[in-house]
């Protein structure tokens, strides 16, 4: 396991900081949202590909993933064929500019987006099934991976909202490039166990060490167990991607480094 960290949870006046702290404990990896660094992020490729060479070429880390990849976009999943084929077209900026930057995850959210109006229409489901094979078989043309995240009902979507659900989908749409992230704070919330990931560990190509409604990660004598139980059941199985903290940012008047910190030892310590 490799060791990452979201810069959802920090400013970007802050990167520097951060990039501190991360090669103090161990992150290899940092995981984008592209709007972090660029505006218009996957409007200008080439100035892409040079600000990876100048700004990371220093720092030594690997973009381990990229998240957030439909920000600001209003269009749904299930709305209709033209939307459908705007967010497609969309999504497939998002791959390109994950090839521009060397990053082979982009996790898939979103879940405003992707409410679906009637989950037992056969019709519509399969329509999220083809969307995501041809976007995952796009992906896959990249030597990237979009990574389905499950969301639970906190975060006002119906479609997806267990890793149970997600692996179903992702076993479902069979594409080689569409396969799962695996977000704690999910399990946390639909109070899945470890259980769940038996006989389906090859499905996991990313891992969010989150909590519900990305909040801090608790880190209190339950929640260090199950963390526990899952890097048990991902060293057992020989994963080998990223295990990356991903949380929001926290409210004015806290010492976001010292917590930031704090964490960042508490994942090299379980996951590390």
């Amino acid at each position: 396991m490799k060791l990452s960290i979201s810069n959802i949870a920090w400013t970007a006046e802050e990167d520097e900081k951060m990039y501190a702290l991360m090669h103090r404990y161990g992150y290899s990896g940092l995981e984008i949202a592209p709007t972090h660094f660029f505006a218009e992020p996957y409007r200008d490729l080439e100035s892409v590909k040079k600000w990876r060479q100048e700004s990371f070429a220093k720092e030594g880390f690997v973009i381990s993933s990229m998240q957030s990849i439909w920000y600001g976009r209003t269009e749904a999943l299930f709305a209709n064929a033209v939307q459908r084929k705007a967010l497609f077209a969309y999504t497939q900026k998002a791959i390109d500019f994950a090839e521009a930057i060397q990053c082979t995850n982009l996790v898939f959210g979103s879940p405003k987006n992707r409410v679906i109006p009637n989950p037992d229409n056969k019709q519509l489901w399969q329509q999220g099934v083809q969307f995501f094979r041809e976007i995952g078989d796009y992906a896959y043309t990249k030597q990237a991976v979009i990574a389905m995240e499950a969301n639970p009902p906190i975060y006002n979507t119906n479609y997806i909202n267990t890793t149970k659900e997600a692996i179903a989908l992702i076993e479902e749409v069979a594409s080689e490039g569409f396969q799962l992230n695996l977000d704690l704070g999910t399990m946390i919330e639909a109070k899945e166990s470890v259980d769940v990931l038996e006989g389906c560990e090859k499905r996991i190509h990313h891992v969010h060490l989150s909590e519900p409604f990305l909040r801090p990660i608790v880190i209190d004598s339950s929640r260090r167990q199950f963390h526990r139980e899952i890097a048990a059941f991902l060293r057992e199985k020989e994963y080998q991607g990223y295990v990356s903290v991903e949380m929001g940012k926290t409210q004015e008047g806290i010492d976001r480094i010292s917590l930031l910190e704090e964490i960042l030892a508490y994942g090299r310590e379980i996951f590390g």
